[in-house]
């Protein structure tokens, strides 16, 4: 075969598989945190939708005990709009984390798919090297034959009456 050291070749190869096993590690990692970080930022959203509700069932019990005020009344749509404004925010957060999230997930699959190609040419460069291998082998055993025949036909040529 050619000038190539393929046992070199693989070993490079083998190298870049394992940094590509690192970044996926890595990369992983990262999108399970982002992935922790969209729950919370979700859960925080709900916290304050499930706020807000509570916030109008009370007000709507003391409404309906006939305790409530239009003072209380009017304290109580401020709360609400106050609500509306951490809803919102949480709402603004939650979407952030999404894209984060996605973006982490993105550059997961990019990851392993770079893992991937990198453990395809390990096996590329390991089939070449037994290919290599092989070849030296065939061409070694021709070689041995040839001088095997070369000897046999001296040994005939000296024992031929001349």
């Amino acid at each position: 075969m050619s000038g190539i050291d393929w046992k070199l070749l693989a070993g490079v190869r083998e190298r870049q598989k394992t940094v590509a096993m690192g970044v996926v590690a890595r990369d992983r990692s990262a999108a399970e945190q982002s992935r922790a970080e969209l729950q919370q930022a979700q859960a925080w959203q709900q916290q304050q939708v499930l706020d807000k509700a509570r916030h109008w069932q009370a007000t709507a019990g003391a409404l309906s005990g006939g305790q409530c005020s239009v003072a209380q009344l009017r304290h109580a749509g401020a709360w609400s709009g106050a609500l509306d404004a951490r809803i919102a925010q949480a709402g603004h957060f939650a979407a952030q984390a999404g894209q984060a999230h996605a973006q982490r997930e993105q550059t997961l699959d990019a990851s392993r798919q770079k893992l991937r190609a990198a453990s395809g040419e390990v096996e590329k460069a390991q089939r070449m090297q037994q290919r290599a291998r092989a070849e030296a082998v065939r061409v070694q055993e021709q070689r041995l034959d040839e001088a095997a025949e070369e000897t046999a036909s001296q040994a005939w040529a000296a024992r031929r009456p001349a």
